[in-house]
C-alpha cells in the first residue's frame, strides 16, 4: 500500500511537471524518458502471473500429499502443523508474485496514462491533473483491494487448516477415551471372574468341610453303636443265682 501510494505521487508529480512545461515553454523540446517496452513489461506481469499459478498448484498438491504422508507419522499434530505452514508461506510467496504482476500492470498503465495525459496537456492541463489523480487514487483503492482479496484468501485457508487440526485433536481424544473405558471395563470383568472363582472355590471348601464333619458323626454313630452292642449280650448270659 506504501509503494502504491508512493507510485501514485511519483506518476501525478511527473504528469504536473509535463503540464507546467508544456506552459512555461512552449514551443521548446522536452527531455524525454527512456522508451519502454510495453511488450516486455507484459510478458514480464503474465510470466510472473504464470509462475504464481503454478506455485499455487504446486503447493496445494504438496500440501495435500505431505497431510496423507503425516498420518503414518508418530507425531501426526506436529507434522500437520508444519505442513500447513509451510503451505501458508508457499501460498504468500504465489500472492506475492500476483502483487508484484499487478504493479507490473499498474505501472505500464500509469506510463501510458502519463503519456496520454502529456499529449492533453496543452489542451485541458487543470481537468487532466484532475482526472490523474481521481485514476490515481482509484488505481490505489484497486490494489488495495486486490491485496484484501489475497490475505482473506490465505486466511480462509489457515481456518480450513486449523479446523482439520481441531477435529484430528478431538479424534485423538475421543480415541484415547474409549481406550481407557475399554481397559476400565475389561478390569472389572476380570475382577468380576476373580470373585466368582473365589466363591465356587469357598463353596467346595464349604462341602468339602461339611462332609468330612458328616462322615465323623457316622464314624462316631457307628462306634457308640457297636460299644452298646456289645453290653448287651453279655447282660444276657449272666447266671441266675440260686435261692432267688
Amino acid at each position: 500500500m506504501h509503494r502504491s501510494r508512493l507510485f501514485s505521487r511519483s506518476s501525478l508529480s511527473a504528469s504536473l511537471s509535463v503540464l507546467l512545461l508544456a506552459l512555461l515553454c512552449q514551443g521548446t523540446v522536452q527531455a524525454q524518458e527512456p522508451p519502454v517496452d510495453e511488450g516486455a513489461e507484459k510478458a514480464r506481469a503474465e510470466k510472473m502471473r504464470d509462475e504464481a499459478k503454478a506455485l499455487r498448484e504446486a503447493a496445494e498438491a504438496r500440501f495435500k500429499a505431505d497431510e496423507i504422508a503425516c498420518y503414518e507419522r508418530f507425531l501426526v499434530n506436529r507434522c500437520i502443523d508444519r505442513v500447513r505452514q509451510r503451505h501458508v508461506e508457499d501460498i504468500r510467496q504465489a500472492r506475492a508474485l500476483d502483487l508484484e504482476a499487478g504493479r507490473v500492470e499498474l505501472a505500464e498503465k500509469n506510463r501510458r496514462y502519463a503519456e496520454r495525459m502529456a499529449g492533453q496537456a496543452e489542451q485541458a492541463p487543470q481537468k487532466a491533473v484532475e482526472k490523474a489523480e481521481q485514476e490515481a487514487r482509484n488505481r490505489a483503492d484497486s490494489e488495495a483491494r486486490l491485496r484484501a482479496l489475497a490475505d482473506k484468501d490465505a486466511e480462509r485457508i489457515e481456518r480450513e487448516q486449523e479446523g482439520k487440526s481441531r477435529a484430528l485433536h478431538e479424534a485423538e481424544a475421543r480415541q484415547s477415551k474409549e481406550a481407557a473405558d475399554a481397559r476400565r471395563r475389561a478390569a472389572e470383568a476380570a475382577a468380576a471372574a476373580q470373585r466368582a472363582s473365589q466363591a465356587e472355590s469357598d463353596r467346595r471348601a464349604y462341602k468339602e468341610r461339611a462332609a468330612k464333619a458328616a462322615e465323623k458323626r457316622a464314624e462316631k454313630a457307628e462306634k457308640l453303636k457297636q460299644t452298646e452292642g456289645a453290653n448287651t449280650p453279655a447282660k444276657a448270659a449272666e447266671p441266675l443265682v440260686p435261692g432267688r
